[in-house]
C-alpha cells in the first residue's frame, strides 16, 4: 500500500488493518467503492484503535478521517 501514511516514517511502526468486507462464503450484497486515501487512513485508524493508542498522531489521524467522512460514527 502506498499513500500518505505508508510513506510517512512516523507511521512505520503501525501495521494497517485492511477493511474486511467478508469472506468468499459471506460476500456482502454490495461493496462501497471508497477512495484510496480514505481506505488507507481507515486502515491505520483500525490499527491504532486495536492497539488502544492514544497519542498526538492518533488524534491527527482521527481528525483526518473525520474531515473525509464526518458521518463515520466509529471514529467519533
Amino acid at each position: 500500500m502506498e499513500g500518505k501514511y505508508a510513506n510517512d516514517p512516523e507511521w512505520a511502526s503501525i501495521t494497517p488493518i485492511q477493511l474486511d468486507d467478508g469472506s468468499e462464503n459471506t460476500m456482502p450484497l454490495a461493496t462501497i467503492a471508497y477512495p484510496p486515501e480514505y481506505l488507507e487512513a481507515t486502515s491505520y485508524l483500525r490499527a491504532v484503535m486495536a492497539a488502544n493508542e492514544m497519542s498526538e498522531r492518533a488524534l491527527k489521524l482521527t481528525e483526518h478521517v473525520i474531515s473525509m467522512n464526518p458521518a463515520h460514527y466509529t471514529v467519533w
